[in-house]
């Protein structure tokens, strides 16, 4: 286990270079979870990733020889967990590890994974850790399935620490990152323990913003006047908070950032919901529970909030390590949630967003994907079950309130050109652009060839992406 135990702050100095913490304002309900593990092995478990796709998936840090990151799925939240393939509790695959290299930034140690799916690629950042004598650093995998990882970047680290390690107190570095997307853009908080901007023990969370899934190009920071091209004179400025190893997904229903933390006492955690421009603090709340590491905020796949069938409600479920404090090869994996009612009615819900990448079935009505905020009508459930893993049962005012896109009917037309991808010519007179040939096949559609003018004559739909 190569990181050292972080101790968290009292909320009292979490914020930095925002107002005071607003009332608690937000309804609670339907409390579940607690302390019991509902995942077990017999060496250390903690700081988990997990999202809804299909089944709950999950990846997170565990010692194997040093620290792996792990895979195992789910059902339930409550469980059993096992490896994909398997039945039996508890099991796992290993799905990645070390180079082996200790002259690597992650050649001994890979840890901290923040899944996400982006259309139809999931991108892993995790921190990693070489040979003893530098610093954590943050690298980013990617991947057609959640199982199978190739390194970005030409293996090389995306994140480094702001300052020489050697030059301050609290030696850590930069890891412990936690991604989102929303409009385009990848949205990154993180530790750096070496950021101009932390505290005197070197708690500091800051965020960055591309396009680029690997921030290499396009790279804005968060600063105290918003987010600005990252420069040498303002990176690491701003610190969102004073706090280590939090997680975060943005919620839809009311436009906020959901950032969850532990409390410094190891026996409840504290939800902060930050606006759209993550400069103000909208609500905040307290779960109780008690944890030893990390937190885990279940998501969407784009790590957004899980929808619900009623208007205005958010599950709030938080996946963390329990056990003894200090005593890593105690921990396990342990779940409490609860029910959060924004107080939004259905008149101020952006169903398109909310729903977004979901397949939604309402009796009498026609099987449905939101995709880009619309709503794509299937005649066959094969293409659909090609298009998305997740599916919710809502009632027809919901299912109306996503403004209609297209219907893609059996046997619809699809184009091809050179250089241009295959696509669906729908009834709004659009091209979908498609990823596979399994959700042609399985519409009993014909790919029929033209020329690139004619293809770029069409004006464009969403595109549409096959999951693995």
């Amino acid at each position: 286990m190569f990181r050292q135990l972080l101790l968290l702050l009292p909320l009292a100095v979490l914020l930095s270079g925002l107002s005071q913490p607003v009332a608690h304002a937000a309804t609670l309900t339907n409390h579940r979870g607690g302390d019991t593990p509902v995942l077990t092995r017999t060496s250390y478990d903690y700081v988990p990733s997990v999202m809804k796709d299909g089944v709950y998936r999950m990846w997170w840090c565990g010692g194997v020889s040093g620290d792996y990151i792990l895979y195992a799925e789910a059902n339930s939240l409550s469980g059993p967990w096992h490896a994909r393939g398997s039945t039996t509790a508890n099991s796992y695959n290993v799905v990645f590890r070390p180079t082996g290299n200790r002259a690597q930034f992650d050649g001994v140690h890979t840890c901290d994974p923040s899944v996400i799916r982006v259309d139809g690629t999931y991108y892993m950042y995790y921190g990693g850790y070489g040979d003893g004598t530098g610093t954590t650093t943050i690298g980013v995998a990617s991947s057609p399935d959640g199982l199978n990882w190739t390194r970005l970047n030409g293996g090389n680290p995306i994140i480094v620490p702001a300052r020489d390690y050697r030059t301050v107190t609290n030696k850590y570095g930069a890891g412990q990152p936690s991604v989102t997307h929303v409009n385009g853009k990848f949205y990154l908080i993180y530790t750096d323990t070496t950021g101009y901007g932390t505290d005197a023990g070197g708690g500091g969370q800051f965020v960055l913003r591309s396009s680029d899934p690997t921030f290499q190009s396009g790279v804005e920071e968060l600063t105290a006047s918003g987010f600005a091209p990252m420069t040498a004179e303002n990176h690491t400025r701003h610190s969102l908070l004073t706090a280590y190893s939090v997680d975060w997904q943005y919620i839809d229903t009311n436009d906020t950032f959901a950032v969850v933390m532990s409390s410094g006492t190891y026996n409840s955690f504290t939800v902060l919901l930050f606006n759209s421009t993550l400069n103000g603090l909208v609500d905040r709340f307290d779960l109780s529970g008690s944890w030893t590491e990390g937190t885990s905020i279940v998501s969407r796949p784009d790590k957004h909030a899980l929808p619900t069938s009623t208007c205005g409600t958010v599950p709030i479920d938080i996946l963390r390590s329990v056990g003894t404090p200090g005593q890593p090869d105690s921990w396990n994996l342990a779940r409490v949630g609860v029910d959060l009612l924004t107080g939004r009615t259905c008149d101020q819900i952006p169903h398109g967003r909310v729903y977004e990448g979901y397949l939604l079935n309402t009796p009498g009505l026609p099987l449905m994907l939101a995709r880009g905020g619309l709503r794509l009508q299937f005649a066959l459930a094969g293409p659909a079950a090609d298009l998305a893993r997740n599916s919710i049962d809502v009632p027809s005012d919901i299912y109306l309130r996503i403004p209609y896109g297209a219907s893609l009917y059996s046997g619809n037309t699809v184009y091809s050109a050179t250089g241009r991808p295959g696509a669906f010519l729908l009834d709004d007179g659009r091209l979908w652009p498609v990823s596979c040939v399994e959700a042609v096949q399985h519409n009993n559609s014909v790919v029929t060839s033209i020329s690139t003018s004619q293809w770029d004559s069409y004006a464009r739909g969403p595109s549409l992406y096959c999951v693995k």
